[in-house]
C-alpha cells in the first residue's frame, strides 16, 4: 500500500511538473489565468487599437474567425507566462525564418518581450488581462504573417519592381492559417511548405552553408575610395590587401597562392588573377579593378547571404515553367534555354545596358538641379513573361526618337550625309524625303520631325531575322551583324533588346510551332542549307520554282501556336546537376529586393 502511495505522490508531481503553468503572479498581489484571459481576447477584437496599430495587424479577420471557434481560448498562454521551455520555442521560431531570407525583426518579437517583462508591475489586473490579450493577438499575427511571408513572398515584384516586372505569380501556395497555429511542430511546418520545389530547397541548403561562414568568418573590407580604378603599373597600398584576400577566399582559383603580398605595385601576374576573377563573375575581363571588381573582392558571406536571401524571395514569386516547348532567358546569365519537348539547347545573348554604378547619386544630384532630362536613358532589358507570336525576315529598323536623339543627332549636324550612307531613309510623316539635304543643326533635338527608317540587309541593326513578342516597351529578339559582343563574358551591351548569337537555331526552334513550315523550311527561307541528308540531296538554291526559297523582301511569317517567353532574373542559379552558380548582379535588383524585405 505505501508502495502504491509512492507511485500515486510521484506520478502528481512529474504531472504538475509537466502542466502549463495555470497562473501569472503579479507584483500588486492578484493572480492572473488563462480562462479569464478569454474575455479580453474577445474584447480586444472589438477594439480599434492594440499596441499596434489596427492596420498592421493584416490577419484580424482570419484570427477573429480562428478565436472564435475555441471560445477565444489563448494559444499563447504558456509563452505569455514567460514559461522558459515555451518562450525559447517560440522565439526558435521565428529566428529560424533566417534560412528562408527573414528576419526576425519582422515579426514584432522584441515588442513582445518588452511588453510582457512589464505585466507584473502593472497596477491592475484589468491593465495587465488586455496587455496580455494585445500580446497574445500580435504574436498570432506574427507567426501568420511569417508563415505568408515564407510561402508566397514578403514582397510584391510591383512593389520593388514597378511596371517593368511582367512575369507571373505562378509559385503561390495555398496555405492553411488555422492548422498553423495549432502546428506542435512550426518549423517543421514552415521547411515544407516548398516541398518539392528543388530550386528552392537547394538555396536553402545554400543559405545554410552561408550563415554557418557568416558564424566563422572574421571579414575586413578593404577601403578602395582613393583608387576609383587600378591598373597595370599603378602602386597602391591596398595591393597586399586585395591578394591576400584573394588568398584567403582561394578565388579564382588556386593559382593566387603563387603571388606574394610583399609588393604595393599592380603586377601583370597580379592582372591574369583579376581577369580570371572578372570572367568568373561575368565582369568584362580588361583586367582593371574599378567598383565591380572591388565588390567581388570585399564580398563575404553576408553579400552572398543577400544574393540567396534576394533569389529565395524571386523564387516564391515565380518558377520557371515546366509545360513544354518554351524559351526561357536568365538576363543575369546572358543565356537563352530553348525546350525542346525532348532536349534542351543554349546560346549565348546580348542584353540591355545597365545604368551606370552611380546612378542613384546622379539621380539625386540632377533633382536637385532641376536636371533630370540629363539623367541616362534606362536600357536594362525587363522582366517579361509573353509570347512569340510571329517573326519578320528581312527586318527593317525604325529608329527609336531617344536614340536618334542621344546619339545620332549630333552626327548628323556634322555629317548630313551619314544616314544614306548607312543605308537609313528619312520620313516625314509617310513621305520619302532626302535626309542629306537637312540642316539638323535647326531641328530641334527634342521635337525631331522627322522617321528614320534602316533599309534591310546583312548589315541591317536588327540583322537578317527578329523574333517579336507582346510587351509595352518594344522589345524584341534579334539577329545582329555585331558579332563581336558575344565573345564577352559581361553582355549587357544593347537598347534594351536581346540579340541571338545563332538568330538561326532560334528560328528552327520556333517551326515546331508552325503547321505550315518545319526547321529546314525556315533555314532555305533564310538562305541556308536544309539540314535533312535527304533533302539536302535534291535541294537548289537556284530553283526559282521551289515551293521554298529565300527570302528577299521584309517578309512577316507568322506561328500557328504561340511560343511561351519568359525573361527572368537571377542571381544565383543551379545547373543541371544543381551545383550553384552566381551571378554578378548586373543590374543592382538584389539590392531592390532587400530594401522592400526591410520596410
Amino acid at each position: 500500500m505505501i508502495k502504491k502511495l509512492i507511485y500515486i505522490v510521484f506520478f502528481l508531481i512529474a504531472f504538475q511538473a509537466c502542466k502549463p503553468p495555470v497562473e501569472i503572479e503579479v507584483d500588486s498581489g492578484f493572480v492572473l489565468t488563462k480562462d479569464s484571459l478569454s474575455f479580453y481576447i474577445q474584447e480586444q477584437f472589438e477594439m480599434e487599437t492594440t499596441l499596434l496599430c489596427q492596420d498592421e495587424l493584416e490577419y484580424v479577420d482570419t484570427l477573429k474567425s480562428h478565436y472564435s471557434k475555441s471560445n477565444f481560448t489563448s494559444l499563447w498562454w504558456d509563452v505569455l507566462s514567460r514559461d522558459s521551455a515555451s518562450w525559447e520555442d517560440m522565439r526558435s521560431t521565428f529566428a529560424h525564418s533566417i534560412y528562408h531570407g527573414m528576419d526576425s525583426t519582422y515579426y514584432n518579437v522584441g515588442l513582445i518581450d518588452y511588453y510582457s517583462k512589464q505585466i507584473p508591475n502593472l497596477s491592475t489586473s484589468d491593465s495587465a488581462y488586455r496587455w496580455l490579450a494585445e500580446m497574445e493577438i500580435i504574436l498570432s499575427n506574427s507567426m501568420l504573417a511569417m508563415y505568408e511571408d515564407i510561402g508566397n513572398g514578403r514582397t510584391d515584384p510591383k512593389e520593388v519592381y514597378g511596371y517593368t516586372y511582367m512575369l507571373p505569380r505562378n509559385n503561390v501556395k495555398e496555405l492553411e492559417y488555422f492548422q498553423f497555429l495549432e502546428s506542435s511542430n512550426k518549423i517543421n511546418t514552415l521547411d515544407n511548405i516548398h516541398y518539392g520545389d528543388t530550386s528552392y530547397n537547394e538555396s536553402l541548403k545554400l543559405m545554410s552553408l552561408y550563415l554557418l561562414k557568416k558564424t566563422k568568418a572574421q571579414q575586413d573590407k578593404i577601403d578602395f575610395s582613393e583608387y576609383p580604378k587600378l591598373e597595370v603599373g599603378d602602386t597602391a597600398d591596398v595591393i597586399p590587401l586585395v591578394i591576400k584576400k584573394l588568398q584567403a577566399k582561394n578565388i579564382p582559383n588556386e593559382k593566387i597562392h603563387k603571388l606574394t603580398s610583399d609588393t604595393l605595385i599592380y603586377t601583370k601576374a597580379l592582372k591574369s588573377i583579376i581577369l580570371e576573377l572578372q570572367e568568373m563573375y561575368q565582369l568584362t575581363p580588361d583586367g582593371i579593378m574599378g567598383y565591380k571588381t572591388y565588390q567581388i573582392i570585399n564580398a563575404g558571406p553576408q553579400e552572398k547571404i543577400n544574393q540567396i536571401k534576394a533569389n529565395l524571395e524571386r523564387q516564391r514569386w515565380y518558377t520557371k515553367p515546366t509545360e513544354k516547348p518554351f524559351a526561357y532567358i536568365n538576363l543575369p546569365e546572358y543565356d537563352i534555354e530553348m525546350h525542346w519537348e525532348d532536349s534542351v539547347k543554349t546560346m549565348r545573348v546580348c542584353i540591355g545596358k545597365n545604368l551606370p554604378d552611380n546612378y542613384d547619386a546622379m539621380v539625386k544630384h540632377y533633382t536637385d538641379s532641376g536636371w533630370l532630362y540629363k539623367l541616362p536613358k534606362n536600357m536594362e532589358t525587363p522582366q517579361i513573361a509573353s509570347n512569340i507570336s510571329y517573326l519578320v525576315i528581312n527586318p527593317t529598323w525604325t529608329v527609336p526618337y531617344s536614340i536618334i536623339k542621344r546619339e545620332m543627332w549630333w552626327k548628323l549636324v556634322k555629317d548630313p550625309t551619314h544616314l544614306s550612307a548607312k543605308g537609313f531613309k528619312v520620313y516625314r510623316g509617310k513621305t520619302e524625303i532626302n535626309g542629306d539635304t537637312i540642316n539638323w543643326s535647326k531641328v530641334n533635338r527634342n521635337k525631331i520631325p522627322y522617321r528614320i527608317v534602316e533599309d534591310p540587309g546583312p548589315k541591317n541593326s536588327l540583322g537578317t531575322v527578329k523574333y517579336m513578342f507582346y510587351n509595352p516597351f518594344s522589345i524584341y529578339l534579334h539577329d545582329t551583324p555585331s558579332k563581336s559582343a558575344f565573345k564577352r563574358t559581361q553582355r549587357a551591351v544593347s537598347h534594351g533588346c536581346v540579340r541571338l548569337e545563332n538568330p538561326i537555331l532560334f528560328g528552327e526552334f520556333l517551326m515546331q510551332n508552325s503547321d505550315k513550315y518545319d526547321a529546314d523550311d525556315f533555314r532555305i527561307m533564310m538562305g541556308y542549307e536544309p539540314k535533312d541528308e535527304e533533302r539536302l540531296e535534291d535541294y537548289d538554291p537556284a530553283d526559282t520554282a521551289a515551293i521554298i526559297q529565300k527570302f528577299e523582301e521584309t517578309t512577316k511569317l507568322r506561328l500557328d501556336k504561340l511560343m511561351p517567353l519568359y525573361l527572368d532574373y537571377r542571381t544565383v542559379y543551379f545547373d543541371e546537376e544543381w551545383r550553384p552558380r552566381f551571378c554578378y548582379d548586373i543590374y543592382d535588383q538584389n539590392k531592390l529586393i532587400i530594401r522592400e524585405m526591410y520596410k
